[in-house]
Protein backbone atom coordinates (compact mmCIF):
# COMPACT_ATOMS: atom_id res chain seq x y z
CA UNK A 1 0.00 0.00 0.00
CA UNK A 2 2.85 2.38 -0.82
CA UNK A 3 1.53 5.38 -2.63
CA UNK A 4 3.34 8.62 -3.41
CA UNK A 5 1.36 10.24 -0.58
CA UNK A 6 2.46 7.62 1.95
CA UNK A 7 6.04 7.98 0.78
CA UNK A 8 5.90 11.77 1.19
CA UNK A 9 4.50 11.43 4.71
CA UNK A 10 7.11 8.83 5.67
CA UNK A 11 10.00 10.92 4.31
CA UNK A 12 8.76 13.99 6.19
CA UNK A 13 8.63 12.08 9.49
CA UNK A 14 12.09 10.60 8.95
CA UNK A 15 13.54 14.00 8.03
CA UNK A 16 11.90 15.71 11.01
CA UNK A 17 13.24 13.05 13.38
CA UNK A 18 16.74 13.49 11.94
CA UNK A 19 16.56 17.27 12.36
CA UNK A 20 15.34 16.94 15.96
CA UNK A 21 18.08 14.43 16.81
CA UNK A 22 20.70 16.80 15.38
CA UNK A 23 19.23 19.55 17.53
CA UNK A 24 19.50 17.34 20.64
CA UNK A 25 23.18 16.84 19.89
CA UNK A 26 23.60 20.61 19.97
CA UNK A 27 24.76 20.93 16.38
CA UNK A 28 21.95 23.34 15.38
CA UNK A 29 20.76 26.61 16.87
CA UNK A 30 17.02 26.82 17.65
CA UNK A 31 16.18 29.16 14.77
CA UNK A 32 17.98 26.94 12.28
CA UNK A 33 16.15 23.90 13.67
CA UNK A 34 12.79 25.61 13.25
CA UNK A 35 13.59 26.73 9.69
CA UNK A 36 14.61 23.22 8.72
CA UNK A 37 11.53 21.65 10.34
CA UNK A 38 9.27 24.16 8.64
CA UNK A 39 10.88 23.43 5.28
CA UNK A 40 10.24 19.70 5.76
CA UNK A 41 6.77 19.87 7.31
CA UNK A 42 5.39 22.70 5.19
CA UNK A 43 6.60 21.49 1.81
CA UNK A 44 4.13 21.66 -1.05
CA UNK A 45 4.39 17.90 -1.60
CA UNK A 46 3.56 17.08 2.03
CA UNK A 47 0.67 19.55 2.29
CA UNK A 48 -0.76 18.19 -0.95
CA UNK A 49 -0.45 14.59 0.31
CA UNK A 50 -2.12 15.49 3.61
CA UNK A 51 -4.96 17.28 1.82
CA UNK A 52 -5.64 14.20 -0.29
CA UNK A 53 -5.55 11.85 2.70
CA UNK A 54 -7.68 13.97 5.07
CA UNK A 55 -11.32 14.85 4.98
CA UNK A 56 -10.45 18.39 6.05
CA UNK A 57 -8.00 20.72 4.31
CA UNK A 58 -4.64 21.15 5.98
CA UNK A 59 -3.61 24.69 6.77
CA UNK A 60 -0.06 25.82 6.03
CA UNK A 61 2.35 26.76 8.78
CA UNK A 62 2.94 30.47 9.21
CA UNK A 63 5.98 31.71 7.35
Amino acid sequence: MNSPDHNALYRAVVDARRILSENQLGSLDPQQTMRRLQAVLDSDELVHALNRSNLQPVSRLER
